[in-house]
């Protein structure tokens, strides 16, 4: 007996190894060259495809059509095998939008036709209505508004459609939302849908207790940042023994990456040392390169071919002071500019800064050199207007058509500005506001004037893809000497920026047939952008209009309607514009291309 026992475990064990050697040969040969699994591409003879009838609704037929497409490739042949596949489907899909009674009818090919057309027919039914809807806040977090708000915007309530994907939203965004007001214990204690389906109703409850709120713990250094957070240290607004708040950290983080003098800004709470209701706060600052470069090159009709090269150095000492630069050259225009930066209160809204620049201008009748020192301070410290108070230094020497001049001309000045937008490079709101006011007064210079421009930028969406621009410009100069001021301070009108179809600043009162510049100027835009072929495409209507004149008894108006295109990339829009000007001194019919390239605001 031993023997035969023997004998039969031999022979098992011969299996389990003819058994394993079919493993490995098998596993090498599901393996390439370098060991990589090779993927085992099924395929079948006369795949069917499947097609949805009878669901009108755009959403919730791409839903059914993903669950669809997690069925393997069947074919033709085999369709009817997956009845019950196809309908479980269809029909979980349609329990997430509360369609718990639908009636679906599969229509198959026949055997001898060609097609391998598979139609669903769908009838979703009557959808479930929720009944009752408890959606509860309790702890610390029960009276705070933004949990409201989430919950009234969630769309989940009573005697409305069930919809899973709002319920499962509304769970992500409570939790979503008691993590970045320091609820970091928060839990759901009850959450869960109760489905009636003979009464066709359905009882929502979520109840949510957020615990008690942490609040800011100590604010951690390394030695690194200890040194580079000097000039910087009136942006940490957070303390310890402050609530915790998500908002407040990337307020801070935002602030201190604005400044320029780091490379990286890394906030973090340390959640997991957590103590005592406080959670630590971990500040890391990598500096900034001591010298960043830039270089471009572009292109408009007003300019031609123009470049630029910038030289920057963030963080000149270790109070915060900056320094940055640049030479821009053009056909038609070539400056330098260099400012120095003194930081004050804050290093983003409340600082000093000296500008120097020169400027070389030959165009039309202009030929200007420029040159220009100014010392600035600026705020917007409890305040959305960014206000700059300055005294500036002026030397130009020009001609401008038959005048030569020489002046000399000391300013104060005094700018206020505003801009809020949506939606980044594209916009779908926003505006722009900047009014500019020089005054100059004989005995402590040549001329006695006053300078003022003032440009207001509006944009909003009539829907999701289309846009409505509008621009406002009036400049003046008044004073006794108004007539005076060099060209730099004279106002002309044409071009891409306020009136397309004419050339870059070719229309202004003339003096014995040359240009001699206006001292007002009053300009309009509006601009229709509409959806065409790509999601970053836009076609253009627009209507510039200007006067341009020293007397408004004697106004011109010139027009400018045209269209064009619009590309919208990361990088900027692409402004393609064929614009008519039109005037009535030389009863003139000018088409103008105009080509740009940048952002709108």
């Amino acid at each position: 007996m031993s023997r035969i026992k023997t004998f039969k475990s031999k022979i098992k064990i011969k299996h389990y190894a003819l058994c394993g050697i079919a493993l490995a040969l098998f596993y090498l040969n599901a393996c390439s060259s370098d060991n990589k699994p090779i993927k085992n591409i099924l395929t079948v003879e006369d795949p069917i495809e499947i097609e949805l009838n009878g669901i009108d609704d755009k959403e919730i037929a791409t839903n059914v059509e993903s669950y669809l497409a997690t069925l393997p490739q069947i074919a033709k042949k085999r369709a009817r095998l997956y009845d019950r596949e196809i309908i479980d489907k269809i029909t979980t899909a349609l329990h997430s939008y509360g369609y718990y009674h639908p009636i679906i009818k599969i229509d198959y090919p026949k055997k001898n036709e060609s097609s391998t057309k598979v139609v669903a027919h769908v009838d979703s039914g009557k959808g479930l209505f929720i009944r009752r809807a408890q959606v509860e806040i309790i702890g610390q977090g029960a009276y705070f508004d933004s949990f409201d708000k989430i919950i009234k915007q969630s769309g989940l309530s009573s005697y409305t459609l069930l919809d899973h994907g709002k319920y499962e939203k509304l769970k992500a965004d409570i939790k979503a939302k008691a993590i970045e007001l320091g609820f970091f214990d928060g839990k759901f204690i009850s959450n869960h849908i109760l489905v009636y389906k003979e009464q066709n109703v359905a009882d929502v409850v979520l109840v949510y207790d957020t615990g008690v709120r942490y609040s800011f713990g100590k604010l951690i250094y390394n030695d690194a940042t200890k040194e580079l957070i000097e000039p910087s240290k009136s942006l940490i607004t957070i303390e310890e023994g402050e609530p915790f708040s998500s908002k407040r950290l990337n307020d801070v983080s935002a602030s201190l990456a604005q400044t320029n003098y780091y490379k990286s800004v890394d906030i973090t709470p340390k959640v997991e040392d957590k103590k005592d209701y406080q959670v630590p706060i971990n500040i890391d600052l990598e500096r900034q390169a001591k010298n960043l470069y830039r270089v471009g090159l572009g292109y408009s009709t007003d300019e031609s071919v123009r470049g630029i090269f910038g030289w920057d150095k963030p963080l000149v000492s270790k109070k915060g002071h900056s320094f940055s630069s640049y030479v821009r050259a053009s056909r038609v225009k070539q400056d330098a500019q260099a400012i120095y930066k003194i930081p004050f209160r804050n290093p983003n809204l409340d600082y000093f800064y000296f500008k120097l620049a020169q400027t070389h201008t030959d165009f039309n009748d202009t030929k200007s050199d420029l040159s220009h020192f100014s010392a600035h301070y600026v705020t917007h410290l409890n305040s959305d207007w960014r206000r700059d108070f300055y005294l500036a230094y002026e030397y130009e020497e020009y001609e401008q058509g038959y005048e030569k001049g020489y002046p000399q001309n000391l300013m104060a000045g005094f700018l206020i500005a505003k801009r809020e937008t949506t939606g980044g490079l594209d916009p779908k709101t926003g505006y722009s506001f900047t009014f500019d006011n020089k005054f100059a007064a004989k005995g402590i210079t040549d001329y006695t004037f006053y300078h003022g421009e003032l440009a207001f930028k509006g944009v909003f969406s009539p829907t999701e893809r289309s846009r409505v621009l509008y621009k406002l410009y009036q400049g003046a100069n008044l004073g006794s000497d108004s007539l005076k001021v060099p060209p730099s301070m004279r106002f002309f009108a044409g071009g891409e920026q306020n009136l397309r179809g004419f050339s870059y600043k070719s229309e202004s009162p003339r003096l014995n047939g040359k240009l001699r510049g206006g001292r007002y100027i009053s300009a309009g835009t509006i601009e229709y952008m509409f959806p065409v072929g790509m999601d970053s495409s836009r076609g253009a209507i627009f209507l510039d209009s200007a006067i341009c004149t020293n007397d408004y008894k004697d106004k011109e108006v010139l027009l400018g309607p045209g269209i064009g295109y619009r590309y919208m990339s990361k990088y900027g829009t692409l402004k393609v514009d064929v614009a008519y000007g039109i005037d009535n001194h030389n009863d003139g019919r000018h088409l103008k291309l105009h080509l740009s390239f940048g952002p709108e605001f």
